[in-house]
């Protein structure tokens, strides 16, 4: 049905075709809800308003401040520079490192992906992509027969592309991520990625790249027509930051233009939480659609293959199916879905709570300790 939809959309009225290519979207994403029961996404109460500018406070309970504080004691261990907590659409809590404060920007690291995934959801909600379909990109299309060219942005997106990446960063010489980033292809990174061969039939194997994003930027690029990364970074700005209160945002762009929707976003701790309350408001900010229906559920529903590890460019706490236990702790709802980024930087997500969690810091060793403070939050405001 979608392969029909999708040739037929061509020759309608641009309006028309729009809704046809999410109608599709829904369509699909209609036979995959079924495979996991999500927890509702809570509206902003009405007596609340939204952090257009400023965020509204209320107080903050002393157990939270308790666990706040703890977090910035040598005895933590959790590298916090940063932490912001969001409950009710209302900031309740927020604390900083010496050094930093309010007006600091922070670097995402992986947390960018999750942006990625929004930037993506804007071009599903006008109508220029159809995530279900092979993703348009040129390296693929440069000879007959090219077997990624079968690969799908939504294999992307739940990297299950199939393509050979090393996600690792012991080594230069062997490792992927480092050779992308800082090596021979800093200079066209989503390039370089694609380059990559498949191991993998598209669908049918999980496997964390960030590769994978910087190809999802690249193909954002060319949709959106941008020959320069003013170009993108106007439409970052027009189509997402400013239209939720963000105005701290500074994206870093490769020599191609394309946004490193891996690794390279700079913002406040408040902007970052509200990118996480925009996806726990379901995608709409203040009455506004920003993101298509249904485009926070793809975002949190479980990749079968990460076994509940990972959603679309969100990471999870669903229940591991081998072990029966939640994949990273017990003390966080399963309900719960993050960005995440290296050396400890988090945007915690939990729908049955209606709250976020914005931690930022510097934990480049056991992840343990930052897990704990972040329990502990959650835990505190119960």
């Amino acid at each position: 049905m979608t392969r029909v939809l999708h040739t037929a959309l061509f020759r309608l009225p641009h309006t028309l075709g729009k809704n046809i290519l999410i109608a599709t979207f829904l369509l699909v994403m209609t036979g995959t809800a079924t495979k996991a029961e999500l927890i509702p996404l809570p509206p902003q109460p009405a007596s609340t308003p939204w952090p257009d500018e400023d965020w509204p406070t209320a107080t903050t309970p002393p157990a939270l401040q308790a666990a706040l504080d703890h977090c910035f004691t040598p005895a933590s261990e959790s590298g916090s520079r940063g932490i912001v907590v969001i409950q009710g659409g209302k900031l309740i809590g927020e604390k900083y490192a010496d050094g930093f404060n309010a007006g600091t920007r922070f670097q995402s690291w992986s947390m960018a992906k999750s942006v990625t995934h929004a930037l993506m959801g804007i071009l599903v909600r006008d109508g220029q992509v159809d995530i279900y379909k092979p993703a348009k990109v040129a390296r693929w299309n440069r000879k007959v027969n090219d077997v990624r060219a079968a690969i799908t942005i939504e294999n992307l997106l739940r990297m299950e592309s199939g393509l050979f990446f090393a996600e690792t960063y012991d080594d230069p010489e062997t490792s992927s991520a480092m050779q992308m980033l800082f090596g021979v292809g800093r200079n066209d990174m989503g390039e370089f990625a694609a380059g990559n061969t498949l191991i993998h039939e598209p669908g049918t194997h999980w496997a964390y790249s960030s590769g994978t994003t910087n190809i999802i930027s690249s193909v954002i690029r060319d949709i959106i027509g941008a020959t320069s990364a003013d170009d993108y970074q106007s439409f970052m700005q027009e189509s997402l930051f400013r239209r939720i209160g963000i105005t701290s945002a500074v994206p870093e762009f490769d020599n191609a233009n394309t946004f490193i929707g891996s690794s390279y976003l700079h913002m406040t701790a408040r902007d970052w939480a509200r990118f996480g309350l925009l996806y726990l408001r379901d995608g709409v900010w203040n009455g506004h659609e920003i993101l298509p229906r249904r485009w926070v559920e793809h975002a949190r529903l479980p990749t079968p293959n990460s076994k509940g590890a990972y959603g679309a460019h969100f990471w999870l706490n669903e229940i591991n199916p081998d072990t029966r236990k939640p994949v990273i702790t017990e003390r966080i709802p399963t309900d719960a879905f993050m960005a995440r980024g290296f050396g400890g930087q988090v945007v915690l997500i939990v729908p049955s709570r209606d709250l976020i969690v914005v931690h930022l810091g510097l934990n480049y060793g056991n992840p343990a300790p930052l897990v704990d403070a972040l329990a502990a939050i959650v835990e505190s405001i119960e």
